[in-house]
């Protein structure tokens, strides 16, 4: 069961859905409940920080012979709670979440049976890159969200997910979920793609929107009919409206340029304190020292630190100096070198 949106007439319409089955086995979906523009309507507030979904809604899911999940509902309700009681039992509300445990057969199965599409949608969202590696290798805990869903309920997930990217994000995004790279070959088809050819860039683009048109979204939505699957229509609009994210690509290359023909280094790192000085500092020599604890060294560090002290009248160079001698020393005792 789900939440689906659509802009109906530009308002958002929302419709509780649920995946199931065809004869043939393939997974569609059915409307379940006409939520209108504004579903937060289902929800009732008793007092205090309760909330609950309304009772002729789960009475009407419940003529209609679905079998209602009151948690499942809680949560799909759970982004339209008044924000102030979500801000309030959101920590509860995450605990009572449930983890499903499958085996290893459930788990080559669920890779099988994800698209590698959403594979590389998912790798983007979860880790930001579009150098996304072995994908098709990725986790199947990163997939468990998408699995038994039908197409209108996956691409649902991804219309939410979505929302969370920056704008900036946008393009690289729509690049790295259509496998566009591998149309070009080098490093700059992964890094920096503002840099290839970008009418071959959109020819490639366009041709893979049809391909995954025809081969994930025709029995998407049945009674949408034939052209451009408006789950994909948006990444035409992602993909042109936006540009490519900022890389420092071409940064790394020139930094690295400038250290490798630079004709100076760095000044050497200034040497420790000797262990004779350090312990001239706190009035000692380096015998008494040794026979000191640790404890013992910071309370005298602690009766000199307050003497030294700039606020207490003491000279700023001493304090410094004092602190310096005492790191010196308290490395000597751990070490005991």
């Amino acid at each position: 069961m789900y939440i689906a949106k659509q802009i109906h007439q530009r308002r958002p319409r929302y419709t509780l859905r649920q995946t199931c089955s065809n004869p043939d086995g393939s997974l569609t979906f059915q409307d379940l409940a006409d939520l209108g523009d504004t579903p937060s309507l289902f929800i009732e507030y008793p007092g205090g920080n309760a909330f609950y979904i309304a009772e002729a809604l789960v009475d009407h899911l419940e003529q209609s012979g679905v079998d209602v999940d009151p948690d499942l509902l809680e949560s799909l309700f759970w982004p339209f709670v008044a924000p102030r009681i979500r801000r309030t039992v959101e920590t509860f509300h995450n605990r009572s979440r449930k983890t499903v445990k499958r085996s290893q057969e459930e788990n080559e199965s669920l890779q099988r049976s994800i698209a590698s599409f959403d594979k590389r949608r998912l790798h983007y969202l979860r880790f930001g890159t579009m150098d996304q590696g072995p994908v098709e290798a990725m986790p199947t805990a990163i997939m468990k969200d998408l699995a038994g869903k039908c197409r209108d309920e996956i691409e649902q997930y991804f219309l939410r997910q979505e929302a969370q990217l920056e704008p900036t994000e946008l393009k690289s995004y729509v690049f790295a979920a259509f496998d566009l790279h591998r149309f070009f070959m080098g490093i700059l088809a992964k890094k920096m793609p503002q840099a290839l050819d970008q009418e071959r860039v959109d020819r490639y683009f366009l041709e893979e929107i049809c391909r995954l048109n025809e081969k994930l979204f025709q029995d998407a939505s049945p009674s949408i009919g034939a052209g451009l699957h408006p789950y994909l229509v948006r990444y035409l609009i992602l993909f042109f409206d936006h540009d490519y994210l900022h890389t420092t690509l071409l940064d790394e290359f020139t930094k690295d340029f400038m250290d490798r023909h630079r004709f100076f280094k760095p000044p050497p790192p200034k040497p420790l304190f000797s262990l004779d000085k350090a312990a001239a500092v706190f009035g000692l020599n380096p015998d008494e020292v040794a026979s000191m604890t640790r404890k013992s060294l910071t309370q005298r560090y602690r009766t000199l630190a307050h003497t030294h002290h700039p606020d207490k009248g003491g000279s700023p160079e001493q304090f410094v100096e004092l602190n310096e001698a005492f790191q010196r020393l308290i490395r000597k005792l751990g070490k005991g070198d």
